[in-house]
């Protein structure tokens, strides 16, 4: 008899305890009640970027859109174009990548990779031929969130090109700005 008395006391006490950390506001089958609220994507952003070339030894500048493809903004499509300023010459690229992020809209690091396409003249004469050649880039940098609650976010951001055809791999690092389109 002792034990059964025992044994109803021990279940009664793990069945108050089940009851007790069970959620209360179970609304699953109630009629009536609010929708649920869908995740909004994050937002298309625009920006511009300033930054250094130590292939071509160049300062950049450049403007780029950023385009999330799932709604937290997780992966982002970035695509950019850029001007390198060397003596008497300019190069111009552009970049297509896919980038994940670490973080939320409030910022993180990111990380991606893509295509890239470069214009510039091969060859030491000034009169030598525009040529664009093609290639793959990876990208990695660190974006924040709004600065104080403005739609502005900054960025570091590293950008590694490698060129087929060419022995000219340029390696960017830029700081910018972009902002929310809405």
């Amino acid at each position: 008899m002792k034990r059964t008395w025992f044994s109803m006391i021990t279940v009664t006490g793990i069945m108050m305890l089940v009851i007790l950390i069970t959620p209360l506001g179970v609304n699953g089958q109630r009629r009536g009640q609010e929708e649920a609220t869908s995740q909004r994507w994050s937002p298309v952003s625009i920006g511009l970027y300033v930054g250094y070339d130590n292939q071509p030894s160049g300062e950049v500048a450049g403007a780029q859109m950023r385009i999330p493809v799932l709604p937290s903004g997780t992966v982002e499509l970035i695509s950019g174009a850029n001007i390198t300023f060397l003596n008497q010459l300019k190069e111009y690229q552009f970049n297509l990548e896919a980038v994940y992020n670490t973080g939320t809209t409030a910022g993180g690091l990111y990380l991606g990779g893509g295509l890239a396409w470069r214009n510039t003249m091969f060859g030491s004469e000034l009169t030598a031929g525009r040529r664009t050649v093609r290639g793959y880039s990876i990208v990695g940098g660190l974006k924040a969130g709004g600065i104080a609650g403005t739609p502005f976010s900054p960025q570091l951001e590293v950008r590694w090109t490698f060129l087929k055809e060419t022995a000219l791999n340029p390696r960017v690092i830029s700081l910018g700005v972009n902002v929310a389109l809405w």
